[in-house]
């Protein structure tokens, strides 16, 4: 893997860092929609989901391909050294960089990518059994202040974005965990019913079905505001925690696509998630919130998140090696 990322940056930069190509007449062919993950994730799930109603606003066709492997980090890569700055490849997005880029596992940074939108957020949840001890947030948070190290906290795997995002809410708190990681959500969450684990930060697309069974119950979500998912849920804000964090997906490209491109796409975004037939989809599908964001205000939330994530993901990288 290492070898790979070696040849890739610099053999192929030059590739991926040429002039943008004209912008007149842009899309004369199918562009390419790198999805960094294995087919059925949400990442997929979005970028399948988004496919028919970004062709119609883009006017071409919109070729979705799933390149897996490094938790993202071979199918970004591939789009940012690979592929030529002029709009027809481009990539998913999400916290995943952050992580990947403090982990050390990518020889780029977030800012080597120009982003152009953020499309979608998901929110993270603090979820415990639905037999818990624990009935809010407040409740949880002296448990685990009073009882360092006991209690058990699962997610996603070593590095992923639900596990930097426990980290980050531990460091954040004061709190010790037992931190649990497992091969993804499906089995963090059945972890969490089972009482192998006592808490995860899931979406709550993840948790859902076992809320609605009552083997599970969110205290609060992290998102600016409440859950389509869980509207009887209040968020950490609510509760009086100074605490705002939320997966995000959208599209970047290779550094040095046109202003013109990238104003294309701006457009298309827009119409796209104005469209309620695709809000519609977000909510029913993904649990998630439709919420473009272009320019200044990516660019700010973009700091914000990478500010949290890329700190915390290299403390975690450091304590590996202690």
């Amino acid at each position: 893997m290492k070898r790979f990322f070696s040849a890739v940056a610099t053999g192929l930069v030059v590739a991926g860092m040429a002039c943008s190509a004209a912008a007149d007449g842009y899309p004369e062919k199918p562009i390419t929609f790198i999805v960094p993950y294995s087919a059925g994730g949400s990442s997929d799930t979005l970028v399948r989901g988004m496919q028919p109603f970004l062709e119609k606003a883009m006017g071409a066709t919109i070729v979705p391909k799933n390149v897996t492997g490094g938790g993202g980090a071979v199918g970004m890569s591939q789009a940012l050294f690979s592929s030529k700055a002029d709009g027809y490849t481009v990539t998913l997005p999400s916290n995943a960089v952050f992580g990947l880029e403090g982990l050390g596992n990518v020889p780029w940074k977030h800012g080597d990518f120009d982003t152009v939108a953020r499309v979608i957020t998901e929110d993270y949840s603090i979820t415990v059994r639905g037999d818990s001890e624990w009935k809010n947030l407040k409740e949880f948070i002296d448990y685990v202040k009073g009882n360092p190290g006991k209690v058990k906290m699962g997610f996603s795997g070593f590095g992923s974005s639900t596990h930097i995002v426990a980290a980050a809410f531990a460091q954040e708190f004061g709190l010790e965990f037992q931190f649990v990681p497992y091969k993804g959500g499906a089995k963090t969450v059945a972890a969490t019913m089972g009482g192998h684990i006592d808490v995860n930060t899931h979406h709550p697309a993840e948790t859902k079905a076992g809320v609605d069974a009552g083997k599970l119950r969110v205290l609060a979500v992290m998102g600016p505001k409440r859950s389509n998912l869980f509207p009887n849920v209040p968020t950490m804000k609510e509760l009086g925690y100074d605490w705002e964090l939320s997966q995000w997906r959208g599209v970047a490209m290779p550094k040095g696509v046109s202003n013109e491109v990238k104003a294309k796409w701006k457009e298309a975004l827009t119409q796209v998630t104005a469209d309620p037939e695709f809000q519609k989809f977000i909510v029913e599908r993904m649990g998630g919130t439709v919420a473009p964001a272009f320019g200044a205000e990516l660019d700010a939330f973009i700091k914000h998140m990478a500010g949290i994530f890329v700190p915390t993901a290299q403390e975690l990288k450091a304590s590996q090696k202690k």
